[in-house]
């Protein structure tokens, strides 16, 4: 479970540095990265476990079992993962430019859920 962690963490500081770079679509694809990593740690953690997972399958599973049912993390911690699945699709996919102010609020709310998740116990 621990290189998950990592990972989630290593995608992390990338997103910051590009964020200071000003590379604000490579930022909010690390962002994406970084959460859906950790959400996978927070999800195992729990004893859910699946060798693939889709985007919106994790993110409903979050919802529903950290969020809904366990009541392990804040609402506002599902609605930010989807916040950054969307920022990084149009990162990823769109022509549209993405706003500094937007990349630099997604990067910080990673920052917390991901802390938040690695500092959790059981």
């Amino acid at each position: 479970m621990e290189g998950v962690l990592e990972r989630a963490k290593e995608f992390l500081r990338i997103a910051e540095k590009a964020l200071d770079a000003g590379c604000y679509h490579a930022a909010a694809l690390c962002t994406y990265a970084a959460m859906f990593w950790a959400a996978i740690m927070a999800l195992e953690r729990v004893g859910i476990r699946q060798e693939r997972w889709s985007h919106g399958g994790l993110q409903i599973t979050f919802r529903n079992e950290l969020v809904r049912r366990r009541q392990q993390y804040p609402r506002q911690f599902a609605e930010w993962l989807e916040d950054a699945y969307d920022l990084r699709n149009d990162a990823h996919y769109q022509r549209t430019e993405i706003s500094a102010k937007k990349v630099r609020r997604i990067v910080s709310h990673a920052r917390e859920f991901v802390t938040a998740i690695a500092e959790r116990k059981g």
